[in-house]
């Protein structure tokens, strides 16, 4: 099944960086509604088993504790992608496969669901 699951990491740090960034001062009165938009589709786990399994890829792979915790997430989740251009295009983390969206068509990643 084609879905969209984000961690609330993914919210939280978009909210941060709106607030803190004075390029985005543009948008701050704007973050909460567009934040609450991607609300529903927020399902991704983040409670204290996911830290665990964060130490675990951050150990294992190397990469930075923060994207570990969004990579165990996902792995919770039941994701089998994970859209990054930080991380290594077609690198498997657990269950999850990384694509860069920017190396790759949305239908060559998605298939039919991103036709319009």
């Amino acid at each position: 099944m084609n879905r969209l699951i984000l961690s609330p990491q993914v919210l939280n740090e978009g909210y941060w960086v709106v607030l803190r960034k004075d390029r985005f001062a543009h948008a701050r009165g704007r973050i909460r509604p567009y934040l609450t938009d991607y609300m529903r589709w927020t399902t991704a786990p983040l409670v204290a088993g996911t830290l665990g399994d964060a130490f675990l890829i951050e150990n294992q792979f190397g990469v930075r504790f923060w994207d570990a915790l969004l990579l165990a997430s996902a792995n919770a989740a039941g994701c089998a992608i994970f859209l990054s251009e930080d991380l290594n295009d077609g690198q498997t983390y657990g269950a999850v496969k990384v694509v860069n969206p920017f190396r790759h068509a949305p239908e060559d990643v998605l298939g039919a669901a991103a036709r319009p």
